[in-house]
């Protein structure tokens, strides 16, 4: 039987770009990818983050005609939407990824700027093509992902490290092991902080979502 061959793209949106010595300190590896994608103007980050750069998607109205050609001439693709469109240039760079057969994505350069732009991208990680996908968003000290309800999540780094669990789309019932504050089926509010800044005891913690779906953040130093 063959194994299932695990393809990892990195996602560049348009917000600000991370200190690529701190992802390297925080995040060892996590320039591995056999694929980067650039969201319209996140383009412009790929060379000072040391990536190749293998497409680039979106309206370009962050870059211009130019740009577009010369990163064409470059031997990029370039795959062109209009303006008037329903999905941001970071959500069609996911799908782009996602297309040509992604089984684990990295979005990065997803905060700053404009705020319903992040939120929208932090949303993605609920997107219906993303159930059977690993995405996480990484910055300099944080990488996140969602724990969708029914599913568990092994967590492995330094002791120590920050372990953050928040409700997405209403309450949530969550168990959490390996932490300083451990959880045991308990009902995270929608709306609340209490499951923020809580710290691994372990190399290994364990979180649990057995109802309701949860956003799980951890500091750098995981594995």
């Amino acid at each position: 039987m063959e194994s299932e061959v695990s393809v990892r793209a990195l996602i560049l949106a348009g917000g600000d770009r991370p200190d690529p010595a701190l992802l390297d300190a925080h995040w060892p590896g996590w320039r591995s990818a056999s694929l980067v994608v650039a969201a319209d103007g996140g383009a412009r980050h790929a060379a000072p983050l040391g990536l190749p750069l293998h497409q680039v998607v979106g309206d370009f109205d962050s870059l211009s005609a130019a740009d577009a050609d010369e990163l064409e001439a470059a031997g990029v693709s370039v795959s062109r939407f209009p303006t008037e469109k329903d999905a941001t240039d970071t959500e069609l760079a996911l799908l782009a990824a996602l297309d040509a057969g992604a089984t684990e994505v990295t979005l990065l350069c997803t905060w700053g700027g404009r705020s319903d732009h992040a939120i929208g991208t932090l949303a993605l990680l609920a997107h219906p093509r993303c159930s059977t996908v690993g995405v996480v968003i990484l910055d300099e000290q944080t990488r996140t992902q969602l724990l969708r309800s029914g599913a568990a999540l092994s967590l492995r780094g330094t002791p120590g490290r920050i372990i953050s669990i928040t409700p997405w789309g209403g309450d949530a019932t969550v168990s959490a092991t390996g932490v300083r504050w451990p959880l045991d089926a308990a009902v995270l509010v929608a709306g609340s902080t209490r499951g923020i800044s809580n710290v691994a005891t372990a190399t290994e913690s364990i979180i649990t979502a057995h109802n309701g779906a949860v956003l799980v953040s951890e500091g750098g130093g995981a594995a």
